[in-house]
């Protein structure tokens, strides 16, 4: 944190000194025979520099975050150095040396400028789509862990209800443990349905359990509403299965 403190500050100090210089060249140099097209190198100038600066503050706080630079940050800024480069070329060449007509000169830096944030917004929604896609795969590669942990977590509430049928009901959960145990623990981001319902399943099973223990005198068919809600999931769990092995 404190290294990218100092880094903004660093950056900072020298994209004011860039724009003074450039303030200061422009205002030196001017150029007699068009006033206008002194403006527009002017505005293109710290429209690039400020671009620059605010791209190397993204890259700070991006990159500080990652376990390693993201290509699609190197492309953004492969696009912003490409764009900085025809900035510069064309106030060099256009305004200074060929003195190119006015509306024509602002046309052409309007046209870069254009062109540059369209592929620069391109790139940055491909990297919004790709790391939405990323984000859902390690969800989904994490789900049948975190499924596995709440039926563990149930079987060990369950172990704690003092009634004789104690047994059997720590039986079911141990069984639907061991299809949770034998299930591919890589999931994928098509899954993401069918491992919402499983949740949405254990989550039932989970206020079952907790109200058995509850009740001093649990009504007489709990066995049989625990064995639908433990086939559910475990039904619900074969098909994540084989929907699975058909995507791979």
């Amino acid at each position: 944190m404190k290294r990218n403190r100092k880094y903004v500050s660093w950056f900072t100090g020298i994209y004011a000194a860039v724009v003074i210089f450039t303030l200061g060249s422009v205002v030196m140099l001017g150029f007699a025979d068009s006033v206008f097209r002194t403006v527009v190198s002017m505005i293109a100038l710290l429209i690039a520099e400020t671009a620059v600066y605010a791209y190397s503050l993204f890259w700070l706080r991006t990159a500080g975050t990652a376990k390693r630079t993201p290509p699609v940050l190197l492309s953004g800024a492969l696009i912003m150095a490409v764009y900085t480069a025809v900035v510069f070329f064309s106030t060099i060449v256009l305004d200074w040396m060929l003195a190119l007509q006015p509306y024509w000169y602002a046309g052409e830096q309007l046209i870069v400028l254009i062109l540059s944030a369209i592929a620069l917004g391109a790139v940055g929604l491909y990297g919004w789509n790709a790391g939405v896609q990323e984000q859902r795969t390690a969800d989904a590669s994490r789900s049948l862990r975190l499924h596995l942990m709440e039926i563990t977590e149930i079987a060990a509430t369950a172990r704690t209800w003092s009634n004789p049928g104690a047994e059997e009901l720590n039986q079911l959960l141990k069984d639907l443990e061991e299809q949770f145990k034998y299930s591919d623990p890589v999931s994928d981001p098509a899954m993401y349905e069918t491992e919402a319902v499983i949740s949405q399943q254990i989550s039932l099973l989970h206020d079952h359990v907790a109200l058995l223990l509850v009740l001093q005198d649990p009504p007489a068919d709990w066995k049989k509403e625990t064995e639908t809600l433990t086939e559910s999931i475990a039904s619900t769990l074969q098909r994540r299965n084989r929907e699975l092995a058909a995507l791979k």
